[in-house]
């Protein structure tokens, strides 16, 4: 657990909030966060150099949980209290669980928007953080990404939206969702989709953390809901995914 403090702005009123980091970017002996709070979503914190602790920002890492009370000036918000609780076996993360982190990360950079409070998706982040360290990094990423899409408000109609092969980037296939209400802006084959591989993808939407079934998948309908959910979340953001690149790197090694 990582503590720091500083007397800057003192005389102006702070606010105290409950977060998730998911970002932390070095701007000299300074940081900024990308952090989701319970109160107020996702906020990008600065964080001045005299609240660097014994160990520097060693704390402040990506899927700690953190308090702080923080003052919003004319620009930014600025951090002035805080207490870090850090997740030890996030330092010791193995490439591939870290590689999933930080696609997670990025859905929710991209879905949400700043200011925006949601205290189910703040939960599911923290329910996230725990299960990535013990159980299979893959699925529950996978898992937890439909979730975040649907909690969004993106929450596909599992049982009737059409799926269409979008092409390629490199060796990932890309689909796209229509509800059929707006054509589509070019002739796109379409991906025919079984009754159990939908079964399947509404599990995965509305599967209950901390049950204790096992879940089975096939390698081919995890693979396939893995590309469809990438695809959608580039779809609905309009931001493409920068992390996939990881793990197709890591794929190849």
């Amino acid at each position: 657990m990582g503590r720091g403090t500083h007397n800057v702005y003192n005389q102006k009123p702070t606010s105290r909030y409950d977060g998730m980091i998911l970002q932390t970017q070095k701007r000299g002996q300074e940081l900024v966060l990308s952090v989701f709070t319970k109160q107020e979503g996702l906020l990008r914190v600065f964080v001045p150099k005299r609240c660097r602790g014994k160990q520097g920002f060693g704390a402040l890492m990506a899927l700690s949980g953190i308090t702080f009370d923080a003052v919003q000036t004319p620009s930014l918000l600025v951090l002035r209290e805080y207490e870090c609780h850090s997740n030890p076996g996030v330092m010791q993360l193995t490439w591939d669980r870290y590689i999933y982190s930080q696609i997670f990360i990025e859905m929710v950079q991209h879905i949400f928007p700043s200011h925006e409070a949601d205290e189910q998706a703040y939960e599911l982040m923290v329910i996230y953080s725990q299960a990535l360290l013990c159980k299979n990094p893959r699925i529950v990423t996978i898992i937890a990404g439909w979730q975040l899409l649907a909690l969004a408000g993106f929450y596909p109609d599992t049982a009737h939206v059409r799926l269409f092969a979008a092409g390629m980037d490199g060796r990932r296939p890309i689909y796209y969702l229509s509800d059929g209400e707006e054509p589509l802006k070019e002739p796109l084959p379409e991906v025919q989709v079984s009754p159990e591989m939908r079964s399947l993808w509404q599990t995965l939407i509305t599967y209950a953390w901390g049950q204790t079934q096992t879940l089975h998948f096939s390698a081919r309908g995890l693979a396939f809901w893995e590309d469809v959910l990438y695809s959608y979340t580039e779809q609905c953001s309009d931001k493409k995914m920068k992390t996939i690149g990881l793990l197709e790197k890591y794929i190849d090694k």
